[in-house]
């Protein structure tokens, strides 16, 4: 994108809003201007489209400083910091977002901002429509000099540019004071030129390192400015060429690898955007399909089940009708068994086995249902069948002989009746 949207956002929502459009291509503002609130950024949604968006906090809320990291902390220094800074914070850790700028041997130079603050920033621009890519303090935007500080006054209020981490935002009536109350990484050597040379050129200043904690004279501390410089404030107040501070700001930012959206802010993949609305449709369909696997394993788990019942009842069958077989390897075994036994009982061919027999018995015999059958013998190399039954009366036996010579050869024994009991033989053959 060769165009981007900066928009420095406001510490409470009713406070006015600057936004600024810049094209890296034509290196020139493309709209700029100023809403009355936080409220109305939805009217920045069409700037916003397309393009990515910037996002400055007011250096007013955000505490920028350093730690000395312990010894052996190096690894877990992300969690750690927080708690490094908990002495010199007077709120509780835990409310604040800690980010970690910079890192120089054992100093971490951080920048420390409330949750809730980051928070309602964030949901602010979201609801109008805006996905930010960076989130930057203000005063970290304003151009860096090796050799001097930089400011700049917007809305009646200067922002201070001290280092690459380093930056306040400072009202006009204590500028002077904190500027006083400064160790300042800079200060100019004054050299004293010939009396008689012109007052402009008399003093001439070489700017030069500070020894860490040496005092500093507020007056030598060179400051370079973009707006007009306030009056009666210590310092070397040296002019640039005016700019629009939103512009600086853009730029700054754009060129800024200062970047306040980590931990719980950190930017999500852009793929993740296009899937968020069909988040509602994947959990519905994740639960359908857990409720699906659920049901099949149910399922499943009831087909096991009896499964395992049928096991049992076609065992307990066949240890009944086979009771010389005692163990049973395998299922394969139990099948190949039976269906032998049952070969065997049929026949090899029509009209042989025992079952063909029964099933020619079986009118016959339910027509005299006051006989029982005792036993049955069957002998398949004479083709014959001998039955052994019981009665109450002699009839009974005639009966039954009557209706089996329509289909075999008849052969009644001889029948003894013991106390009301009567039992005896029928012999059975296939007629020629």
């Amino acid at each position: 994108m060769s165009e981007f949207l900066t928009i420095r956002l406001s510490s409470r929502p009713e406070q006015p809003v600057q936004w600024l459009v810049w094209s890296r291509q034509q290196k020139e503002v493309i709209a700029s201007g100023q809403l009355a609130s936080l409220d109305q950024l939805s009217e920045l949604e069409e700037y916003a489209a397309q393009r990515p968006v910037f996002a400055l906090i007011p250096a007013s809320d955000v505490l920028l400083t350093e730690v000395v990291i312990p010894s052996g902390s190096g690894r877990q220094l992300a969690t750690v910091l927080p708690y490094l800074l908990e002495e010199e914070l007077a709120q509780d850790v835990d409310a604040l977002h800690v980010h970690l700028l910079k890192r120089e041997g054992q100093t971490a130079h951080v920048a420390v901002v409330e949750h809730r603050k980051v928070q309602s920033w964030l949901a602010a621009l979201s609801e109008a429509g805006m996905d930010v890519k960076k989130l930057v303090p203000d005063c970290l935007c304003l151009p860096l000099f090796k050799d001097s500080y930089t400011a700049a006054e917007l809305e009646e209020q200067w922002l201070i540019r001290q280092s690459e981490t380093q930056g306040i935002c400072a009202e006009p009536a204590w500028l002077g004071a904190w500027l006083l109350a400064q160790k300042a990484p800079i200060m100019a050597d004054v050299a004293e030129a010939d009396e008689n040379a012109d007052s402009e050129a008399a003093v001439t200043r070489a700017v030069q390192p500070v020894e860490t904690g040496e005092a500093v004279d507020a007056a030598s501390v060179l400051i370079r400015h973009y707006t007009p410089a306030p009056a009666g404030v210590p310092g070397q107040w040296q002019a640039e060429t005016p700019e629009l501070v939103m512009q600086l700001l853009a730029l700054g930012a754009d060129d800024s690898g200062v970047n306040l959206l980590s931990g719980p802010y950190k930017l999500q993949p852009a793929w993740r955007k296009y899937l968020k609305p069909w988040r509602k449709v994947a959990i519905a369909a994740g639960l359908v399909l857990v409720a699906m696997v659920a049901e099949h394993l149910v399922s499943i788990q009831q087909m096991e089940q009896q499964a395992l019942a049928y096991k049992a009842e076609s065992e307990r069958i066949f240890r009944q009708v086979l009771p010389q077989f005692k163990r049973i390897p395998s299922q394969s075994y139990l099948k190949r068994q039976m269906n032998s036994e049952l070969a065997r009982l049929g026949g090899s061919g029509d009209g042989e086995g025992l079952l063909p027999w029964l099933a020619q018995l079986q009118p016959a015999l339910s027509q005299v249902p006051q006989l029982n059958i005792l036993n049955v013998k069957y002998d398949q190399n004479r083709s014959e069948l001998r039955l052994q039954a019981s009665g109450a009366e002699f009839q009974h036996f005639e009966q039954l002989r009557l209706l089996l010579t329509e289909q075999f050869d008849v052969q009644q024994g001889q029948l003894n009746k013991v106390e009301n009991q009567v039992t005896g033989a029928v012999v059975l053959r296939r007629k020629s």
